[in-house]
């Protein structure tokens, strides 16, 4: 081995040369996954699979980008989100301070659909500390809602890193019985998922990611005004990307792909708002 080679530049070239080849496959698969909805999970199940990265592998890259900068989404909502109004109003610690927006929008919430289950969880939480807290400082402080509040935001922000990709066993499962006459194997269906979910959370980090970094250092209204176009943009986005990769990976025509991409969305709310939000809360209640 010439001595040139080992060397510490050297290994920082080449890896360098990888990263940045466009024969690679880090890069050829990525570019692929944006700009070519359904080839990665149409070669999977063709056996074509030396051209890409792992589905898994792929997963795995796209949820440590949400891992290490994620954007404001439906995937991290903050307690006040989460509970009835009432309680994110009591929650803020002192609610003569807040501003009238804040007490229009939530004095009239029911909270999410599990709220009329968990809420009464984090009374009696809150109720429980509150009197030990009490007993053991002879009644100087006790546990508020606001502590509860300020434990659960702190918390959010890891879990939902961890649980996100709880949506992709539940997406392939919706996928078998949209498609159980292909009379493909789960699995197929489930690295159908892997590649639409991985997508999905890339283009939220793009489009969402910078204005949401903007929003929590900066604040200020413009940011409510950004922020919904760009929420409006990546669902018209996800359902044109949706509709050309179900008719590649399934090889179906567009009287069935179109309204089966319509479904598979309408599954994913579902499955967002029935399996992943509560088992977010009820995790993170068991954890702080």
């Amino acid at each position: 081995m010439d001595e040139g080679e080992r060397k510490f530049g050297h290994l920082v070239r080449d890896a360098f040369g990888a990263l940045t080849s466009l024969d690679s496959r880090f890069w050829r698969t990525f570019i692929a996954l944006a700009f070519r909805p359904g080839r990665l999970s149409r070669d999977y199940i063709d056996g074509k699979r030396a051209r890409w990265l792992a589905p898994l592998t792929i997963f795995i890259l796209a949820n440590l980008v949400y891992f290490l900068s994620p954007a404001t989404t439906d995937f991290n909502l903050p307690f006040e989100d989460q509970v009835p109004g009432h309680i994110a109003i009591e929650a803020q610690g002192d609610p003569e301070a807040l501003s009238p927006a804040f007490r229009a929008y939530h004095e009239t919430r029911q909270g999410q659909i599990h709220s009329p289950l968990t809420a009464p969880l984090v009374e009696r939480r809150v109720a429980a500390r509150d009197a030990a807290r009490r007993a053991a400082s002879d009644g100087e402080r006790g546990y508020t809602l606001a502590d509860y509040k300020r434990a659960y935001d702190r918390t959010n922000l890891d879990v939902s890193k961890l649980l996100v990709g709880l949506h992709v066993p539940f997406m392939g499962l919706a996928l078998l019985l949209l498609f159980i006459r292909k009379r493909m194997f789960f699995a197929e269906h489930f690295v159908a998922a892997l590649h639409l979910f991985s997508f999905a959370v890339l283009l939220q980090q793009l489009l969402l990611g910078p204005i949401g970094f903007l929003g929590r250092h900066m604040g200020g209204p413009w940011f409510m005004a950004l922020i919904q176009p760009l929420i409006d943009l990546s669902l018209v986005i996800l359902a044109i990307y949706f509709l050309i990769a179900l008719r590649r990976v399934y090889q179906t025509p567009w009287w069935w792909a179109t309204p089966a991409t319509l479904l598979f969305m309408g599954s994913i709310v579902i499955i967002h708002l029935f399996i992943y939000r509560p088992v977010q809360f009820l995790t993170i209640h068991a954890l702080i």
